[in-house]
């Protein structure tokens, strides 16, 4: 505990954060974003599945441009032939998601995905994580990086901000 003491007291902000995460994980196992299997994996062997005399045939697909061709032989012999839809025409339905009202009807197009999050100080950074597919609780992790970012990029942030004392404020914020 003294070495970890010692070295705490030696790190930087980033490196600081870090360990206390590093030690979260170690004191808190089940609030990680580790978790185990939901069912046991058998390594062993590959699964029997019955093989059709379709699958046991050595005679290969065709390729693409073989498949072309063939549409246009097709096409090009029966000029009477129309198609009844085109691909333009079919709309493509759109799953309904909840709370998308919330939002401008401007950019509901844009929305892929709408993530509802525990509201705590972190709800943003869970929200990403949840949306990474990394889950919820895996919050700590997006805002370690983003710290990490903030760090190594900081002569960028600096010019992007104006001066260091703006750039500083926004490090307190993360």
């Amino acid at each position: 505990m003294e070495t970890i003491s010692k070295r705490f007291k030696d790190l930087d902000v980033c490196g600081k954060v870090t360990l206390k995460s590093k030690l979260r994980e170690i004191a808190y196992p089940n609030l990680n974003s580790m978790c185990p299997p939901l069912e046991k994996v058998n390594t062993k062997g590959a699964q029997k599945k019955p093989i059709t005399k379709q699958q046991r045939s050595t005679k290969r697909d065709s390729s693409y441009w073989e498949y072309v061709d063939a549409l246009h032989s097709v096409q090009n012999n029966n000029s009477s032939v129309k198609r009844s839809v085109s691909s333009s025409d079919q709309t493509i339905p759109r799953r309904t998601m909840p709370m998308l009202d919330q939002f401008h009807p401007c950019i509901h197009d844009s929305i892929e995905n709408i993530v509802d999050v525990i509201v705590d100080g972190n709800c943003e950074y869970r929200a990403i994580a949840a949306l990474l597919g990394m889950g919820e609780d895996s919050w700590s992790l997006v805002r370690n990086h983003l710290l990490k970012e903030h760090v190594k990029w900081s002569h960028e942030y600096i010019n992007l901000f104006g001066d260091i004392d703006r750039f500083e404020e926004l490090k307190r914020f993360i």
